[in-house]
């Protein structure tokens, strides 16, 4: 974001300094109700151009906040190597709300974020504090989002008062029967209307992912490395094998430990190339401006006459947005749902 200096006149600084600060975009929409699209702690120090006047900052989401927050069962004091945090019983919203809560009970280390309530679960994870270097808060989110059935996760801002003068994150986290995010409602974009919310639509096909076998390894050395592997159900008749190796030396040749690199292998098995969609759409169409959809959640494209996307409606997931001041567009990417090994047009419907 790059605005005048002389917008920062009367301001203190930590409202603007790397980290104490946060960069907060609203949306104004025809009726004029604002929303908040975007929430992002300052990532850097100012940028100043004496020449032309003005300031840049950046920001990141507040996951990044979480990268170097530490998960221990308590505030360390003495040695700490003993200790384990010992999550037993929960979904994978639990875990994660765990994880996170763990991250912000310490001195100097809450954030305006709402929890979901305990999810209880069959789910469990181990975090011992002498393996500091691989409790990375953020670090440990990210792993349960990478097994088969794993939730996607998203801190959402929204505003804290009717007066609007704060601010707090929700944590959304999918459940262990439907990992993909909560959502009230799929915004429809037809690419097909000559005068619709769409005023442009490209279509990017990748392959690089394509794996039908991974092997997945853990911790240990020689023959005793933890190792498993998982194969795609039925291998493409005409198409050469193509085999993947992922590593996670964090995960110990255990038994939880070998269902945890079994699942990651699991998860990382394509069978077909990634189509993505990028929409040029309007930002303030009726009854669905910015503000009211978000990354992660599930949209319906409408499309006509491409080569790899048949015609009609699909259900895909936003994986990211891009706004610009001024303008009354954004730009969309989109995608099919990548669910496990299985990859195809969802027609009609989910």
């Amino acid at each position: 974001m790059t605005f005048s200096r002389a917008s920062l006149d009367g301001v203190s600084r930590e409202w603007w300094s790397y980290r104490s600060g946060c960069l907060v975009v609203t949306y104004a929409d025809s009726v004029g109700v604002e929303r908040i699209v975007s929430a992002a702690p300052i990532s850097d120090a100012p940028q100043e151009d004496r020449q032309a006047g003005t300031v840049t900052l950046a920001g990141r989401g507040p996951s990044w906040l979480l990268e170097d927050r530490v998960v221990l069962p308590a505030e360390p004091h003495g040695d700490i190597r003993r200790g384990v945090v010992a999550l037993r019983g929960l979904s994978f919203r639990g875990l994660v709300s765990e994880v996170v809560r763990l991250a912000l009970a310490k001195a100097n280390g809450g954030l305006p974020v709402v929890l979901p309530g305990p999810v209880r679960g069959r789910r469990e994870r181990t975090y011992e504090a002498w393996n500091v270097s691989n409790n990375g808060a953020w670090k440990r989110i990210v792993e349960m989002t990478e097994v088969i059935g794993g939730p996607d996760v998203q801190f959402r801002p929204r505003w804290a008062n009717d007066e609007r003068t704060r601010f707090e994150w929700v944590l959304l986290v999918g459940t262990d029967a439907q990992q993909t995010l909560p959502q009230d409602r799929t915004v429809v974009w037809d690419a097909t209307a000559a005068r619709g919310d769409v005023a442009a639509m490209a279509v990017t096909t990748n392959a690089d992912d394509v794996t039908h076998r991974v092997y997945a390894t853990g911790a240990g050395e020689g023959a005793g490395v933890a190792l498993q592997h998982r194969t795609a159900r039925e291998l493409p008749r005409w198409m050469p094998l193509v085999e993947r190796v992922i590593s996670d030396a964090d995960v110990e040749d255990t038994a939880s430990g070998r269902a945890l690199l079994a699942s990651k292998a699991a998860a990382a098995v394509r069978l077909d190339a990634m189509d993505q969609i990028d929409l040029t759409v309007n930002a303030d169409p009726v009854g669905a401006p910015i503000g009211t959809w978000w990354c992660g959640e599930l949209v319906r494209v409408v499309a006509d006459g491409w080569l790899s996307v048949p015609d009609g409606d699909h259900d895909l997931r936003v994986i990211a947005t891009r706004y610009e001041l001024g303008s009354d567009l954004v730009q969309v990417q989109c995608q099919p749902d990548m669910l496990g090994e299985e990859l195809s047009w969802s027609a009609d419907g989910i």
